[in-house]
């Protein structure tokens, strides 16, 4: 009979690969989007695609030599991967990011349309990223670690108390994180139904706006309970039985399976922005006064609404 290494190698391998494929595919069709919440997807996708990436040099390729083929710093570095920094972008941070993105544009969409820019959003998906980052930092200590475990084919940290504080933290962390943020989607789902967000329009385009809020909806719901559920897995459900097969469906398949389900969720749920316009940068104020700017008729009715239907 095969080893059991080398069918969990061969499922890493192919899981990481379809995971870069979906979220390739998101950065594809929305890099040239100028909203906000595609950009926050963008990211999201590039931490995933980082996760993705660690499973496909270091995790499968040491499952099926059944060792680990360079140092153990290695290990710790592709740990941090998995397990802090873009982990943390890929889950609790661009998941709240998203949900206030879209609650404000709905609570109050003329004030979003005036107020919200791309160079907000860049701002704070760095400021995010390097936050992420210097979180990750503790867990290079020696005895801190996140680090794969050949033996058991999976992803889990360190017998040590600062190990187990450490993931402690993250996991109290993530189910803060979706707590707020299934606490403000229930809110603006709520003011979806009564019909207290939005502009005027006429009837058509207030169906298509309510058909994109709600699919956003179920993406960010959908996403906010897979991550949620991947860090209990990871964190408390693999101790319960110490087999090989429930160890590797507890840390590895579980990692693969919410971010490939990040990528199939922002592909399906996506909505190109209509009308496409040639520019995400806004003209400067000295172009607006200028005698020479002339805005298109309906340019202000056309930014409400597509600033409303986000």
């Amino acid at each position: 009979m095969i080893e059991f290494r080398y069918f969990a190698a061969s499922v890493m391998l192919v899981m990481s690969l379809a995971v870069i494929c979906l979220n390739g595919l998101v950065i594809h069709r929305m890099y040239r989007e100028c909203e906000g919440f595609h950009k926050i997807c963008i990211n999201k996708a590039i931490a995933n695609i980082l996760i993705a990436t660690a499973f496909l040099v270091w995790a499968a390729p040491c499952s099926f030599l059944n060792y680990l083929y360079l140092p153990d710093y290695f290990n710790v570095f592709f740990g941090q991967i998995v397990g802090w920094g873009p982990y943390l972008m890929s889950g609790p941070f661009t998941q709240l990011c998203l949900t206030v993105n879209r609650a404000v544009a709905v609570s109050c969409p003329y004030w979003f349309n005036k107020k919200h820019k791309f160079l907000w959003t860049k701002v704070s998906l760095g400021g995010l990223w390097m936050l992420s980052i210097v979180m990750s930092l503790p867990a290079m200590m020696d005895g801190c670690s996140y680090i794969f475990f050949v033996e058991n084919v999976s992803w889990s940290p360190t017998d040590t108390i600062c190990s187990r504080n450490l993931s402690q933290y993250v996991t109290n962390l993530v189910l803060l994180m979706a707590i707020i943020s299934l606490s403000i989607n229930m809110i603006t789902i709520i003011k979806i139904a009564i019909g207290l967000g939005g502009g005027v329009m006429d009837q058509n385009l207030s169906k298509t706006r309510k058909r994109k809020r709600r699919n956003m909806f179920i993406q960010c719901v959908i996403q906010d309970c897979t991550h949620t559920t991947d860090c209990m897995l990871n964190t408390y459900v693999y101790t319960f039985y110490s087999a090989q097969w429930f160890q590797f469906l507890c840390g590895a398949v579980s990692a693969l399976t919410v971010v490939m389900m990040d990528g199939l969720l922002m592909s399906m749920f996506y909505t190109r922005s209509s009308p496409q316009t040639p520019s995400c940068d806004p003209p400067s104020k000295s172009n607006r006064f200028s005698p020479f700017y002339s805005p298109a008729p309906n340019e202000k009715m056309t930014n409400i609404i597509r600033t409303t239907i986000l």
